[in-house]
């Protein structure tokens, strides 16, 4: 993406037909996870100081949301890369034929066959990295088959205290090495306990009442707000992960159907007071059907998201 300067800029005028382009391809980016190229394209596009202020307003609260939900796409070092002294050396002659699971197993045996030391490494990063750091970690940890690193990754997870997201990813790697059984981990003040087998490895595997809760919100802002889903699908599985194994989370996978809208509109709802900065909570009421006898529910759901949102995306405060 070429960046111009601003002194080229001060005359130039995007019009509406160039407009509607580009938000297409940035809706296209989003719906096919090109975070890194929607973060470019809205770099571009915010160059350009003669746009209509409501429309620029969310060009940069969709900038920042990327920019804190995907550290690693702001930044040019890959997601698949490792720490400073770490990086991958060895360069595939055809990844397009290979998924990337099968590439990174591949680069885990790989690095552990030239390196006795490499698994115990990534241990070592798990215990003492950046968060950023931590992730990619138990992404290629996920890959070791040695015996005693599924025992050190149970270990830690028990007796640290971690985010609730860097605790969910735990238990995916986990998972994803055959592990089973019941595990106590630390949460706020107190302990969770949950089955590893039973950890979602996908937004497919968690409950429908789940899924049909994200499913309601694309249906209504489907033709008001075509990328607002993309926003919403992403906190909400961020959220998944924070409450996984707690009490709200076991009272939603149980929930009925006047629950589902009741979740998926307070989920609206501030979202858009986190990113416009107000939204209009009676229109929003009446579209997804919320009655005067499930406010006191809305109210204690928008409470929850509210927290959660507050406490993963500060900068947008």
């Amino acid at each position: 993406m070429v960046i111009i300067s601003q002194h080229s800029m001060d005359n130039v005028v995007l019009f509406p037909k160039t407009v509607d382009f580009y938000e297409q391809e940035l809706t296209r980016f989003l719906q096919t996870e090109q975070y890194g190229e929607a973060l470019q394209l809205l770099a571009f596009l915010l160059q350009f100081p003669h746009v209509e202020a409501g429309r620029l307003g969310q060009w940069e609260a969709l900038q920042q949301w990327l920019q804190v939900t995907f550290p690693e796409y702001a930044s040019p070092a890959s997601s698949m890369g490792l720490e400073s002294g770490m990086d991958l050396d060895r360069e595939p002659e055809d990844d397009e034929a290979e998924d990337e699971e099968g590439l990174l197993r591949q680069i885990v045996a790989e690095k552990t066959m030239a390196d006795a030391s490499y698994p115990q490494r990534l241990i070592q990063m798990l215990k003492e990295g950046t968060t950023e750091q931590q992730f990619i970690a138990l992404e290629q940890l996920a890959f070791v088959e040695l015996e005693g690193v599924d025992e050190q990754l149970c270990d830690w997870l028990a007796a640290t205290k971690l985010h609730p997201g860097l605790q969910f990813k735990t238990l995916q790697t986990l998972k994803q090495k055959g592990q089973t059984g019941f595990i106590s981990i630390p949460r706020n003040d107190g302990q969770i306990s949950v089955e590893i087998e039973d950890t979602p490895l996908s937004s497919m595997d968690f409950p429908p009442a789940i899924r049909d809760m994200m499913k309601r919100v694309e249906e209504i802002s489907e033709v008001d707000q075509p990328d607002f889903p993309y926003f919403a699908e992403q906190t909400w599985n961020q959220f998944l992960a924070y409450v996984y194994g707690t009490s709200t989370y076991a009272e939603m996978i149980k929930q009925e159907d006047d629950s589902i809208d009741v979740w998926a509109s307070a989920l609206h709802a501030v979202l858009q007071e986190l990113i416009f900065g107000k939204a209009d909570r009676a229109d929003l009421m009446e579209k997804y059907g919320i009655t005067s006898q499930m406010l006191l529910q809305w109210k204690q759901a928008h409470a929850i998201l509210y927290k959660f949102t507050k406490a993963v995306f500060p900068v947008l405060k």
